[in-house]
């Protein structure tokens, strides 16, 4: 059984795919810098899912950036009793959409599953091909990472939030409930 179907890029598919990567926070900042932007389209590979297949399992180790170039994506969580709930649902078409980036910078386990509810294409960037990219270029290895870090701290804060929403919920609960 095949999950997914590996694929090259033609010459041709250059523009596309340097089009799809100027859309993401990680690489806009080459948007004027055609060698820098060919360089990030030479280490992309393209690979499709059939639609209701896994992309990234939540708790597997993975080293992949994806971005989505079609189709619709879930991303989903496990509950501490193990069951699924969707967090939220992208669509390529709707930008520059991608998954997987913390894989980029460190080697651990997946935080979250990603589903192709419909059938997707993705390119793809490996931890390996992304350290290359940065040792021959570390202008934009420095940038590309510093964009992630800056995505990552975003999160971060979102998620304190989150928390202190939560508590606060709680403790109005347990207040209420005396």
């Amino acid at each position: 059984m095949q999950l997914f179907k590996k694929t090259s890029h033609k010459p041709h598919d250059n523009d596309v795919i340097i089009e799809k990567l100027k859309q993401l926070s990680f690489f806009s900042m080459f948007e004027n810098d055609d060698e820098t932007m060919e360089r990030i389209a030479a280490v992309c590979s393209r690979r499709g899912f059939g639609a209701g297949k896994y992309i990234i399992r939540e708790g597997d180790y993975g080293d992949e950036l994806f971005i989505a170039l079609s189709g619709e994506i879930e991303i989903i969580k496990n509950t501490l009793q193990n069951e699924e709930y969707t967090v939220t649902t992208f669509y390529a078409d709707e930008g520059g959409v991608n998954f997987g980036e913390i894989a980029l910078i460190d080697n651990d386990r997946r935080s979250a599953s990603v589903l192709a509810k419909t059938e997707c294409e993705c390119l793809v960037i490996t931890r390996d091909d992304f350290i290359k990219l940065g040792d021959e270029n570390p202008r934009a290895g420095l940038e590309i990472t510093r964009s992630i870090a800056r995505q990552l701290c975003g999160n971060l804060r979102k998620s304190n939030t989150d928390i202190i929403t939560l508590f606060s919920a709680l403790v109005e609960e347990i207040s209420a409930s005396k």
